[in-house]
């Protein structure tokens, strides 16, 4: 065999290899753009130790919604930490040691703009403060008409307070529990049961994500000491 062929045949797998190499690279670059939205949720996923009571009273207190109902703790850290980071969706937002996240949380006007559904305001304002379009509230996010129809007062205060984590967290079992019941052990019953929660696959995968690693994990690695604690 000559050099010449040789080279020439070096040379094209040289490039077939290069080419591979491009492709790679590249396939690797579009995962981490399109999938840094998913990807980065998974980062931190620490909560308040006032949230984690607020999630295991919840938990606890599920049979009186429901005689068969049971919504273990994680299922509610995995909603809470999709829908607000457990209260502190930004460095704004605080949860005070009675459970009260303030300032209130409010979601987008449900004003039909991309990304949201048409609710006309449906209580004047009443609830979410806005009396032109009906926005999600809270650190488990219920919209007005769900609230009036499944709030809980979770923390025995004599009132159901959307923007009070155990208010929500009690909530957030009864939409699970009286929306979707079913046994919540079971995956494909529990993702059923997100999905009426939020109707997106990809938000219910999610979740699904976080009360794995929230069941998985130990409890001081994602519960943080309380101030009187430190």
């Amino acid at each position: 065999m000559s050099r010449a062929p040789r080279r020439s045949a070096e040379r094209r797998t040289l490039s077939t290899l290069l080419a591979a190499a491009l492709i790679v690279g590249l396939a690797v670059v579009a995962v981490l753009a399109l999938g840094r939205a998913e990807l980065a949720p998974l980062v931190g996923g620490s909560m308040p130790m006032v949230a984690y009571q607020a999630y295991r009273s919840a938990s606890d207190a599920a049979s009186t919604v429901a005689g068969s109902c049971a919504v273990h703790w994680s299922v509610l850290a995995g909603i809470g930490q999709v829908e607000s980071r457990h209260g502190r969706m930004d460095g704004a937002h605080q949860v005070a040691a009675d459970g009260d996240v303030t300032p209130p949380i409010r979601g987008r006007a449900l004003d039909g703009a991309p990304g949201t559904q048409i609710i006309t305001d449906t209580d004047g304002g009443e609830l979410d403060g806005d009396a032109t379009w009906d926005r999600a509230m809270g650190p488990l996010q219920f919209i007005p008409t769900t609230w009036r129809e499944l709030g809980r007062d979770g923390n025995g205060d004599g009132a159901a307070d959307p923007d009070n984590m155990h208010d929500a967290s009690l909530t957030a079992v009864a939409h699970l529990c009286l929306r979707e019941p079913g046994d919540y052990a079971d995956r494909v019953h529990l993702r059923r049961a997100l999905l009426a929660y939020n109707p997106s696959g990809r938000y219910a995968d999610t979740v699904l994500r976080w009360i794995d690693r929230y069941q998985t994990e130990a409890i001081e690695q994602i519960v943080e000491r309380s101030s009187s604690e430190a």
